[in-house]
């Protein structure tokens, strides 16, 4: 019987073959009682490849032709003169045809892979990249002298008007005009206050009482206000200050940036998502925005909406992810949020209540009279208070601080260990011809069928489940 002899190189879960022309062929005698699958053959010394009594030991690898089987050679023994050859078969050798061309449901491997499924052969380590992506958008920064004012008033003017209150829209030196006319003594009309006096006029007509709001918002006047200057009206008065007159009650502004990726994206889309990869909005006044990254899959593109109410300065973020930069649309929404964008800014005048001093002074005389001491000290204190100035306030200070920071988008990735993927694979998790993939491979059940012996079979199964090479 003819065997053919290898010095070759595989490991034991791959199903390489040698070249045929890299064999020796040597005649030889099975030993008896052996078996097809761990067979021993007897080679006499005198053959021409054994005439050193050493060479044999270069082969490693064998192929016989009458049982259609490769074999490991596992010992040569010198013994009575003759040399005996032990072998194990090698199944993955032996049945490659039939396991090149036989369709399986693949776990990993090492020539294709879907970069979505989680990988958790590998551990995370302790390296942690931090990116800070700065956001666009149009309101951070601005000063308050940058920005504009809007303020309602109530008066008839019908141009502007939501109900009885007319929104104009200020800059920082309008509204400065403004306020001083107010505090001035240019808005009463002296032949109006000959019987009663201006200090009397002045307790019994606050022009702030017809001021309902007055908030700052972090735009440019143009962004809010009609196009030509109006004259504001206070109430009843026409003060001759120029203003404009709020063109719409609200208005939509956007915060854009790209999305980056886990700096070890190569292996794998996965890397993208939760817990390798944590992003937070930072967005004042909205603060803290946590995105889910399961969204990832989206795109790579923050689009966010801001609508900003004129009004009362309240806004809405609605965050959207996009495919890119030019397919910019609101329709895939993750999360939205509420602040106020508007600063509430404090208004005041100080005025004497003169009626409630004469009423507290009528009210210390009775007193008197009465020769109730206790109540001349009550009506001479009440008196003193009522003539001491009082401020009439509306509204109250907001805060111009969520206008300092600017928006940021703070990406966390986790790193994972480095990978060997040729000898581990990636998950592919798909059914494939197996000879379509070579290389590693893990296949996720074990119960193929081979034309091979059932101890043959239950190994080749042990293989490709466990792990092997097809090459």
């Amino acid at each position: 019987m003819n065997v053919i002899l290898y010095n070759f190189s595989k490991r034991k879960n791959s199903t390489k073959i040698p070249t045929a022309s890299t064999g020796t062929t040597i005649s030889c005698q099975l030993k008896e009682n052996c078996s097809v699958l761990n067979p021993a053959l007897i080679f006499n010394p005198g053959n021409g490849a054994f005439s050193n009594p050493f060479s044999p030991s270069q082969f490693n690898y064998a192929n016989i032709p009458f049982f259609g089987r490769y074999y490991f050679i596992d010992d040569w023994i010198f013994l009575n003169g003759v040399w005996e050859c032990r072998l194990s078969v090698d199944v993955l050798a032996s049945f490659k045809t039939s396991i090149g061309s036989t369709s399986s449901y693949i776990l990993r491997s090492s020539a294709a892979s879907d970069g979505t499924i989680i990988d958790g052969r590998y551990p995370a380590t302790s390296e942690v990249t931090i990116q800070r992506v700065p956001l666009a958008s149009s309101w951070y920064m601005v000063a308050p002298s940058g920005g504009c004012y809007v303020v309602g008033i109530i008066n008839n003017i019908a141009q502007g008007n939501v109900g009885s209150v007319c929104y104009y829209a200020f800059t920082s030196a309008q509204l400065a005009n403004l306020l001083n006319y107010l505090f001035s003594d240019n808005i009463y009309n002296a032949s109006s206050i000959d019987e009663i006096g201006s200090g009397l006029f002045k307790s019994m007509f606050n022009p702030f009482q017809y001021i309902v709001s007055a908030v700052w918002f972090p735009f440019a006047i143009e962004s809010i206000a009609s196009s030509n200057n109006v004259n504001v009206v206070v109430g009843y008065w026409q003060t001759n200050i120029s203003a404009f007159v709020v063109g719409s009650i609200a208005q939509t502004t956007y915060i854009t940036g790209d999305i980056p990726n886990h700096p070890q994206l190569t292996r794998g889309e996965y890397l993208n998502y939760a817990p390798y990869t944590t992003i937070t909005l930072y967005i004042e006044p909205f603060g803290a925005i946590p995105l889910d990254t399961s969204f990832r899959n989206i795109g790579d593109r923050l689009y966010s909406e801001v609508f900003i109410d004129h009004i009362t300065g309240k806004a809405l973020l609605r965050v959207a992810i996009t495919e890119s930069a030019s397919l910019l649309n609101s329709s895939r929404i993750i999360t939205e949020r509420t602040a106020e964008i508007g600063v509430p800014i404090q208004l005041a005048q100080a005025s004497s209540d003169y009626i409630g001093t004469l009423q507290s002074g009528i009210g210390a005389i009775q007193s008197a009279f009465s020769m109730n001491f206790a109540g001349i000290g009550s009506g001479i204190l009440n008196a003193l208070d009522a003539a001491m100035p009082k401020t009439a306030t509306m509204g109250v200070n907001g805060s111009f601080s969520m206008t300092i920071p600017s928006p940021l988008m703070i990406c966390e990735f986790r790193h994972i260990a480095e990978e060997n993927q040729s000898e581990y694979g990636r998950p592919l998790c798909d059914t494939r011809i197996i000879s379509t993939i070579p290389g590693y491979i893990e296949c996720g059940v074990a119960d193929h069928a081979f034309s091979a012996f059932s101890s043959e079979n239950d190994r080749i199964n042990e293989y490709m489940k466990n792990g092997f090479y097809y090459e």
